[in-house]
Formats: structure tokens, C-alpha cells, sequence
């Protein structure tokens, strides 16, 4: 079974991700840009809206993984540390909101 392409960028691009509601998909272009491109898709027709910069991911970390973004796209996380060794430790505090509240 042969499955359909459509080609999202002209320019290049990579570490695609899709919203959620799979009506936006984003990825990292060349120039170090977050770029999103609106998806419409029903039945088997596709129509890909026009791909515009979100924002630049100055320091973006190519390898593993540069970034992700939540469900809602209105979030996103980049991957900008420097990977050398003997760096400062990372600290990751999970469900913060709570802790203010108390």
C-alpha cells in the first residue's frame, strides 16, 4: 500500500511535530526557526495552509531532540543547553502551580 506525501517546506526543515488536534504541524527550519503550517485535511484531500515563523530557537541544540510542543501548540520546549561535561546540574520541578497556591 503506497502512502500519500505532501511536501510541507521548500526550504528544508526537520523534528516535525504535530498539534494535538492534527491541524498544525511545526518544525525546525534552517535558519534555526520554529515554523508552523496549518493542515486541512478531509477524507484523502490535504490542503496545507502557508508555513510562517512562530519564533527563532536562538541556541537550539540540533541532536537529541531540539524541540517539542504540547497538545494545544501553545507551548513549547526547547532543547538550548550546552551539552559539555561537567555542566550544572539540571533541576526539574514538576505540577509548580500547586506549589504556589500552598
Amino acid at each position: 500500500m503506497e502512502h500519500a506525501k505532501w511536501q510541507v517546506s521548500s526550504v528544508g526543515g526537520n523534528a516535525a511535530k504535530w498539534r494535538g488536534d492534527s491541524k498544525e504541524i511545526y518544525y525546525l527550519d534552517p535558519s534555526d526557526n520554529i515554523v508552523a503550517v496549518d493542515v486541512n485535511a478531509s477524507g484523502s484531500a490535504v490542503q496545507l495552509g502557508t508555513s510562517h515563523v512562530l519564533f527563532q530557537a536562538i541556541g537550539i541544540q540540533r541532536d537529541y531532540g531540539p524541540f517539542d510542543v504540547s497538545a494545544d501548540g501553545k507551548r513549547f520546549l526547547l532543547n538550548s543547553g550546552n551539552l559539555k561535561e561537567g555542566s550544572d546540574p539540571f533541576t526539574m520541578m514538576q505540577n509548580w502551580p500547586a506549589e504556589l497556591k500552598k
